[in-house]
């Protein structure tokens, strides 16, 4: 079975299949993140749990209505916990271990690992990415959520970044979607731990 047919046998739709105009860019299946290995066999992994397709979808068109031919970009969503243990190994005991969710915990992985998450940002009309503040798996405090009028007074983001940063809240709160604390690209739907029963671990 491949890796796809298995994300589809764990009730996962594929995202582009719920809206075309959603731009995938995914990290791990390059070198391109920050574990500079790709830990993807393949670069098509856009799947996640249905709702929160649906959910993205209508923050896609929401996004057209207020800035035409930008898009939401995706940079993760699901994630097979295989590629969440290698991850985990890579940056235990470093600085960045804690912005990674053990595999091995009480409720094993992150919502990732279930299909319950996905990390995003918008692109302009050229596919380029609009200013946030920092890059994609920053691990640093600019990257945090909730303190960006501090930031911006601070000169730590620039006034475009803030105003980027709040677009996407708005965007992603206005179909119920809330940011990671600590990530201000990463959204899901489901908040608690518990809710991960209700779900698929991607045990693959």
């Amino acid at each position: 079975m491949t890796t796809q047919e298995k994300m589809r046998a764990a009730g996962l739709v594929e995202i582009k299949a719920i809206n075309p105009n959603i731009v995938l860019n995914l990290r791990y299946a390059t070198s391109d993140n920050f574990t500079g290995k790709v830990l993807y066999d393949t670069p098509d992994l856009g799947y996640c749990e249905p709702e929160l397709a649906h959910r993205l979808s209508a923050i896609q068109q929401r996004l057209e209505a207020i800035l035409p031919c930008h898009a939401i970009m995706v940079w993760d969503a699901a994630r097979p916990i295989s590629v969440q243990r290698h991850m985990f190994r890579l940056v235990q005991g470093t600085a960045a271990e804690p912005y990674i969710a053990n595999p091995n915990g009480k409720h094993a992985g992150g919502f990732h690992n279930y299909g319950m998450a996905v990390d995003i940002t918008i692109v302009d009309p050229h596919g380029k990415e609009i200013d946030m503040g920092t890059t994609f798996d920053s691990f640093r405090p600019e990257a945090h959520v909730g303190g960006e009028l501090q930031l911006l007074r601070e000169g730590r983001i620039s006034s475009d970044a803030y105003r980027n940063r709040m677009l996407l809240y708005y965007l992603t709160a206005a179909e119920g979607l809330q940011p990671y604390a600590y990530e201000w690209w990463h959204y899901q739907l489901h908040q608690l731990e518990t809710d991960k029963a209700k779900f698929h671990l991607l045990d693959f």
